[in-house]
């Protein structure tokens, strides 16, 4: 793996680390009620949680793929651009979960 491409890795898997944990302390809270109700009742509860879910496990799949090393060093730079991709769109996928509970 090129050093440029090893020294990107330690900061996405960092920030996989916070956004997954301040993620799954949203659902933690989320699914906790004190009417004794369900937390998931209506269309738009289900929409986030697929949306959130969704983006727990792109997530968990880019974390693996991040710190997995078997593959080729001449496709490095190719899986890594992968791996953002991915990344990119987990991330979409939380804020746009994250905009569904707040504003819908």
């Amino acid at each position: 793996m090129n050093d440029d491409i090893r020294d990107t890795r330690q900061p996405m898997v960092t920030s996989l680390g916070i956004i997954l944990g301040f993620l799954l302390n949203f659902l933690a809270q989320w699914a906790i009620r004190d009417d004794g109700k369900a937390p998931v009742e209506t269309t738009t509860d289900w929409v986030i949680v697929v949306t959130l879910f969704t983006a727990v496990a792109l997530m968990l799949i880019v974390l693996f793929r991040t710190l997995s090393s078997s593959y080729e060093v001449e496709q490095a730079r190719e899986r890594y651009r992968g791996i953002l991709r991915l990344y990119l769109f987990a991330i979409s996928l939380v804020f746009a979960g994250m905009a569904a509970a707040l504003f819908v």
